[in-house]
């Protein structure tokens, strides 16, 4: 009769162990399943500890967080001296467009105008708009 369904079902050997392995992860599944509902755990985690103190530590992130980002807010990058590291912490800014940024003026000469960063290539108006609050050319 085995011989007849495996025939029937034309399964190759690798199908016939993979759903020969799924059927024991299935039993097994249910054997741990019973067990866990036969035997409940007298232990119990109290999880209130490690919750309390996740949250303190996610509240002196963020506030550490808040603190260097005001005090950068406040900083106007002057884009004519500006380094290529002072470049890359405005956003938007990695390393390739911080070289174009310095080759452009090393080429074209200092920027006259905060608009005349978006004739750099990579500079999307978006970008520009993101940018224009944080940089000077004095």
């Amino acid at each position: 009769m085995f011989g007849r369904l495996k025939n029937w079902l034309a399964l190759t050997a690798t199908e016939q162990r993979v759903i020969l392995f799924l059927a024991a992860t299935f039993l097994i599944g249910a054997g741990i399943r019973l067990y866990q509902e036969t035997f409940p755990s007298q232990q119990k985690f109290d999880y209130r500890s490690a919750d309390s103190t996740f949250a303190s530590l996610s509240e002196l992130l963020r506030a550490d967080t808040t603190e260097k980002t005001t005090r950068t807010d406040d900083q106007l990058i002057n884009i004519n001296s500006a380094t290529k590291n002072e470049l890359m912490s405005l956003p938007g800014i990695g390393a390739v467009i911080a070289e174009r940024i310095i080759l452009f003026r090393e080429d074209e000469g200092p920027f006259t105008s905060i608009d005349d960063l978006r004739k750099v290539k990579g500079v999307s108006m978006k970008k520009f708009q993101q940018l224009k609050a944080r940089v000077t050319v004095r």
